[in-house]
């Protein structure tokens, strides 16, 4: 960690309040709010107010703290995420907001759209219908038909690279879990089944050896659903 740096709270309060001082709410989240910041932790600032180009976003260093922005109006924020919800069915800014630790509430809206997000949150994810288990599988079959086939490393580690992350799509949203991103991926499917998240990352780590492991997966993956499919 950089040693030269303020500490995070009180720098992250001076941003907001010389930045956005019509702000109803702000909310600081990621690694270095938990107390588990690498060298390379950034933080996740939402920031609420009657902001005319909500919604926006911006990566910014302050005081040699890297800061992502997330602007919003108490609308823009419940719209963007019940969109995203419905079309992506990722909750990356509603985690943030109601998991984070609170640096300003002017008038209760901070705590009224942390409740809200919330619950949105504990639904969980809607379950696929069964035409978008018939995309997994046709794309999940595809995957496999790539790998099973003799290729040089490099395709073949891009190629597992998409079988593994439809594979863990496919896993949590079977759970009613919500999709991740990068390195979150890994910390959903342990929430979901922790065997089963070490089996695929040994599986797809192992891809530069062979990649009958991962097709097994894959397999074992399309099985509840019918099987592989190749056209639909």
């Amino acid at each position: 960690m950089n040693t030269t740096r303020q500490p995070w709270k009180p720098t992250i309060v001076r941003l907001i309040n010389g930045r956005y001082p019509d702000a109803l709410a702000a909310v600081a989240s990621g690694s270095v709010v938990r107390g588990e910041a690498k060298d390379h932790s950034d933080i996740d600032v939402i920031v609420v107010g009657p902001f005319d180009d909500a919604p926006g976003h911006e990566a910014i260093m302050f005081e040699d703290w890297p800061v992502e922005l997330y602007l919003h109006t108490p609308l823009s924020l419940v719209e963007t995420t019940n969109r995203q919800a419905v079309e992506d069915r990722r909750v990356l800014l509603p985690h943030l907001f109601s998991t984070g630790e609170v640096l300003l509430d002017k008038d209760g809206t901070g705590g009224r759209l942390r409740q809200e997000l919330a619950d949105i949150i504990t639904k969980g994810a809607p379950h696929p219908s069964s035409t978008e288990l018939d995309v997994f599988r046709h794309r999940i079959t595809n995957r496999i038909n790539d790998l099973s086939d003799p290729r040089p490393l490099g395709e073949r580690l891009f190629a597992a690279s998409r079988l593994a992350h439809d594979i863990a799509a496919l896993k949590l949203l079977n759970n009613g879990h919500w999709l991740s991103k990068g390195k979150a991926i890994h910390r959903a499917l342990v929430e979901v089944d922790p065997d089963f998240a070490d089996r695929l990352a040994s599986a797809w780590a192992s891809v530069g050896q062979g990649s009958g492991a991962l097709i097994a997966i894959a397999d074992e993956s399309l099985y509840p659903l019918g099987g592989r499919l190749f056209g639909s």
